[in-house]
């Protein structure tokens, strides 16, 4: 009985995992771009936390970065974010295939 039971839990556990992984492919897009912006943002991560020789708990030093976006909007008015290298690609009045 453990044995049927053990079987269909990895059996649910397999199709679950492979459905999860059907959402992170790539379905294919093709719209025409009308406008096209990049957006950049400052970001700071924690540092890693680690223990002295003390017995203190330290925060190692932050991290700060500029973080870039870039999108195309849609004739229809959607906006979709891209790679760099369909941005450079993208222009106005043109198609451009993107990932949805």
């Amino acid at each position: 009985m453990h044995l049927i039971a053990r079987t269909l839990t990895r059996g649910t556990f397999a199709l679950f995992a492979v459905a999860g992984c059907a959402t992170l492919t790539c379905q294919p897009l093709t719209v025409t771009v009308a406008d096209k912006k990049e957006q950049a943002r400052f970001e700071t991560t924690p540092g890693a936390m680690r223990t002295t020789e003390t017995g203190r708990i330290e925060e190692d030093v932050r991290q700060s970065r500029t973080v870039r976006e870039y999108w195309v909007r849609s004739s229809e008015g959607t906006w979709y974010r891209v790679p760099l290298e369909q941005y450079r690609k993208a222009e106005i009045g043109h198609e451009l295939e993107i990932c949805k």
